[in-house]
């Protein structure tokens, strides 16, 4: 009788620690990029229904304004501009770095930079298993999270 509670007892508690094992959460990578740093995805990321694709690659990461809204930019890995630097598009300077964004994500904020403006920002990233989250921590637009999907 004593063996058999024994058993039940061992089983119980493996049980448990099993179950316990599962509700733990998934382990995240965190990791700051101030601004001008370059960001690298090690994985081809999806925004929204596979309407952005952001393959595998490096990249400096902005906000930009446009008319048509606000977007949060990723550019050619060699721009160097001072963190916080506003650029205007409008501008000879503009022109160049308009030429060196390679995509584009639209943003639903309200952010203290003028219509057809550029600024470099500050991001946290967070890589889980399925997706990763982009974090704007800058003044321009503080906790501002985009969700990519990752796809393999």
């Amino acid at each position: 009788m004593r063996a058999v509670r024994g058993v039940g007892v061992g089983l119980a508690v493996v049980l448990m620690a099993a179950g316990m094992a599962v509700a733990m959460p998934k382990a995240r990578r965190v990791k700051l990029y101030p601004a001008g740093e370059v960001f690298c995805a090690s994985r081809t990321l999806v925004w929204g229904a596979g309407s952005v694709v952001i393959r595998d690659g490096c990249y400096v990461v902005a906000l930009v304004r446009q008319r048509e809204g606000a977007f949060l930019a990723f550019l050619d890995p060699g721009v160097h501009l001072p963190p916080g630097q506003l650029v205007r598009l409008n501008t000879p300077a503009g022109a160049k770095l308009r030429g060196r964004i390679f995509y584009l994500v639209p943003v639903q904020i309200a952010m203290g930079i003028p219509v057809d403006a550029l600024v470099i920002v500050p991001i946290r990233v967070v890589e889980e298993e399925s997706r990763l989250l982009v974090i704007v921590t800058g003044p321009e637009a503080p906790n501002l999270t985009v969700i990519f999907s990752v796809r393999l």
